[in-house]
C-alpha cells in the first residue's frame, strides 16, 4: 500500500511541477511568471518538508499524509483551471507542499510500519520505485499533451492517482512500531 500510494503521489505531482512553465507559457503567461511558479514550488518544498516533520510529531501519520496529497489535489486543479495569476502561482505552491512532504513520510512510515531491522533494504526498495514514478509523470505528461495538444487528460489522471494516493494512506491502519514514549528524567 506505502509503495502504491508514494509511487502514484510522485507520478502525479512530478507529472505535473516539470510542466509548468510549459503549462503557463503555452497559455500566453509571461515566462517570469512561468518560471516563478516554479520557482513558489521550490521554496514550498521545503516549507513543506518542515511543516509535514511538525505535523507527524504531534498527530497520526495518514491522516497527515491525506491532508499533504490534498494539496496538490487542489493545486492541479488550480493549474488546470486556466485561471490567471496568482491561481498558477498557488497551484505550483500547493504541487510543491506535496512532493516536499512525500519523502519524508516515506521514511517516516517505513520505520513505523516496518521497523528498523530491514530499514534500509526496505526504503531502498520504495524509493526505487518513488524514481520510476518521478521518471514516469513528466514523460507521461509530455506524451499527453503532444497526442491532445492540452494537459487537461493527464491532470485528471493525475487528479485520480491522488485520491487513490490518499485511499490508500489511509487504509494503512495502526502501526506496527509505535513511537515509545520516554519517562521524564529526573533533574
Amino acid at each position: 500500500m506505502l509503495s502504491g500510494a508514494f509511487f502514484l503521489g510522485v507520478l502525479a505531482i512530478n507529472g505535473t511541477i516539470v510542466h509548468i512553465v510549459a503549462l503557463l507559457t503555452d497559455r500566453g503567461l509571461p515566462l517570469q511568471v512561468a518560471t516563478g511558479a516554479l520557482s513558489v514550488a521550490g521554496i514550498a518544498i521545503i516549507v513543506g518538508r518542515i511543516i509535514c516533520g511538525w505535523c507527524l510529531d504531534r498527530f497520526w501519520g495518514p491522516y497527515v499524509a491525506v491532508c499533504f496529497f490534498l494539496l496538490p489535489i487542489l493545486g492541479i486543479a488550480l493549474l488546470a483551471s486556466g485561471l490567471g495569476t496568482p491561481a498558477p502561482l498557488v497551484g505550483a505552491a500547493l504541487c510543491g507542499a506535496g512532493i516536499g512532504a512525500e519523502i519524508d513520510f516515506m521514511a517516516f512510515f517505513i520505520s513505523r510500519y516496518f521497523g528498523l531491522k530491514a530499514y534500509g533494504k526496505i526504503y531502498g526498495l520504495m524509493f526505487m520505485l518513488f524514481n520510476i514514478g518521478t521518471g514516469m509523470g513528466p514523460a507521461l505528461s509530455g506524451r499527453a499533451f503532444d497526442r491532445f495538444h492540452s494537459y487537461s487528460q493527464i491532470f485528471m489522471v493525475y487528479e485520480v492517482a491522488l485520491a487513490l494516493t490518499c485511499v490508500l494512506l489511509v487504509g494503512l491502519g495502526k502501526y506496527a512500531y509505535p513511537p515509545v514514549k520516554h519517562a521524564p528524567q529526573p533533574a
